[in-house]
């Protein structure tokens, strides 16, 4: 078996899991949100990994942005007030709904240990544009971003495949690295005039990743949607440590079955 072989293996087997069975839940999920929302409510948007063709089952199932409208909740609490509002609101009825930086997770029904859906409110940019306002509770700050606009370049990338074994990658040593992040750093960055060549890519990325100096998580990453937002902010100087630690680990191994699995 080639490497590359190998990869697609494992790329395969974290494909992303059926949501058939979870239509229902997911309605009553949508209901829940609209009904929160009330007259903010401009649209519930698919906005993450499936969208983009990166999902993975090892990460969150389904992702949704609550789009609200511009002026909603200006002069009352702002963004934070909305984010908080949320997460009250999916505590109640979704009791294990945790927050993260941008989205809350919550886990749908029970089969297979639930669906694990991110939810993340935004608010819409006044006039015809898909530009929104998130709310980033690590940080305590807003930042104007365009999901839409991610969508279309990382789904028309090239660069899927590597942007999923990174992401198995990821979630095997329980790294906290946006896929936002992770997404334009190999795109635009690391892989950038690379070919198509799967194995040789995963090992380029992660050599990059393991490097003392010059390396590629201490470079400047800006969100093509917003050139004022750097996605390399995201992390910390501990968290970007914690991931050259791993990726020192993987790019000494002698087989691959050792750095994905």
């Amino acid at each position: 078996m080639t490497v590359d072989e190998y990869l697609q293996q494992v790329v395969a087997k974290y494909s992303p899991r059926d949501l058939t069975g979870s239509v229902f839940d997911i309605s009553q999920l949508k209901a829940t949100l609209q009904k929160w929302a009330s007259t903010c409510y401009s649209a519930i948007l698919d906005s993450g990994s499936r969208a983009k063709g990166t999902a993975i089952s090892l990460a969150s199932d389904v992702d949704y942005l609550v789009s609200l409208t511009s002026d909603c909740n200006e002069n009352s609490g702002g963004l934070k007030s909305i984010y908080d509002s949320l997460h009250s609101t999916l505590k109640n009825s979704y009791p294990t709904a945790r927050p993260q930086n941008v989205s809350i997770r919550v886990t749908l029904g029970t089969i297979l240990g639930g669906v694990q859906v991110d939810v993340t409110p935004a608010r819409k940019q006044p006039g015809n544009t898909n530009d929104h306002w998130l709310y980033l509770s690590k940080q305590g700050t807003r930042q104007q971003t365009n999901m839409q606009r991610h969508i279309a370049d990382v789904s028309r990338s090239g660069r899927t495949s590597e942007i999923k074994a990174l992401k198995i990658w990821r979630e095997l040593n329980q790294l906290d690295f946006p896929s936002v992040y992770l997404e334009y750093l190999l795109i635009n960055h690391v892989l950038s005039g690379h070919g198509n060549d799967l194995g040789n890519n995963v090992w380029h990325v992660l050599n990059e990743l393991a490097k003392d100096t010059s390396n590629p998580l201490f470079a400047r990453i800006i969100d093509p949607a917003n050139s004022t937002n750097a996605l390399s902010d995201l992390l910390t100087t501990t968290e970007k440590q914690k991931i050259i630690a791993k990726a020192k680990v993987a790019a000494a191994q002698q087989n691959w079955n050792r750095v994905v699995w």
